[in-house]
């Protein structure tokens, strides 16, 4: 991958037919196919963020890193989502002269009555990039477990912060989070969230931009544990209740992934910088 870059410059490359890998000073992002089971997933999606001046690579194993919009119908065993959407039915990557943008549409195989766009843009000089989804509801029937706004990485992480309830961040390491988020659960809007390692001294965070859902059930936003110590967030839009979702049901996200460095006397200040900055340079088409 790293002599393919090298070849191409900053922007990256097309690996597969929907697949290719971002580069900029900052970071690569790794948004290729993978083969699963013996099946190729080509979903476009990004499975890998390596933060450069960390040397860190944020991934999931076994999974991408970008998990979100998931799905699962009333009656099914387990979930689907974006991440693996193939065969994509539309999509589009243009390598303009700021930034590489990339889109996506159509459907899930298993979900045709949901109406997915997607898109992508890499500022080709920034630690961030931009995010935003739309699913719209084409025929009826019964949502069971419906999120977006989800990362999840392996054991790279020490502490998560947010915005407490007077505005200011409250950051607490995995463990001390249960008690507090069980008390006080995060509001499904929560304009942000971040996890940080305190002692190497990097953080990766959401900054929500815009978020719409015509239809909720127990919505929150959630700091999860996964398997070998994995972490990631998501937002419960329908959390594990059958849910009635008619035709024209609407649900929408948009936000910036921030790659930050965290200072020992201000964790989050240079990720709170970026969110101050970022919700003026919100892309003009998406306001």
């Amino acid at each position: 991958m790293k002599l393919l870059l090298l070849l191409i410059g900053l922007g990256g490359a097309q690996t597969s037919e929907v697949g290719f890998v971002f580069d900029n000073p900052y970071y690569t992002a790794d948004l290729s196919k993978r083969t699963v089971n013996g099946k190729v997933e080509d979903s476009g999606t990004l499975r890998v963020l390596v933060y450069k001046q960390f040397g860190v690579r944020l991934e999931r194993t076994q999974n991408r890193m970008h998990w979100a919009p998931s799905f699962q119908r009333a009656g099914a065993r387990g979930y689907s989502s974006i991440a693996m959407w193939t065969p994509v039915q539309k999509h589009q990557r243009r390598d303009l002269k700021d930034e590489v943008v990339f889109t996506r549409e159509g459907h899930h195989a298993d979900y045709p009555e949901i109406h997915l766009e997607a898109e992508y843009v890499f500022p080709k000089n920034a630690p961030y990039f931009w995010f935003r989804s739309t699913m719209s509801i084409v025929k009826p029937f019964d949502m069971y477990w419906l999120r977006n706004q989800e990362m999840t990485m392996d054991d790279q992480f020490t502490h998560v912060a947010w915005p407490g309830k007077d505005g200011k961040p409250v950051i607490v390491d995995f463990e001390a989070r249960k008690p507090l988020l069980e008390k006080d659960p995060l509001p499904v809007d929560i304009p942000w969230v971040a996890f940080l390692h305190r002692e190497k001294g990097y953080g990766f965070g959401a900054v929500v931009l815009h978020y719409k859902a015509t239809k909720t059930a127990s919505p929150k936003t959630s700091i999860n544990d996964g398997a070998n110590n994995g972490k990631y967030w998501d937002r419960r839009i329908i959390d594990q209740t059958a849910t009635k979702l008619e035709a024209g049901e609407r649900f929408e996200e948009q936000n910036a992934f921030v790659l930050f460095r965290v200072k020992e006397d201000a964790p989050v200040a240079e990720f709170l910088e970026w969110e101050r900055k970022l919700r003026a340079l919100r892309p003009s088409r998406w306001r």
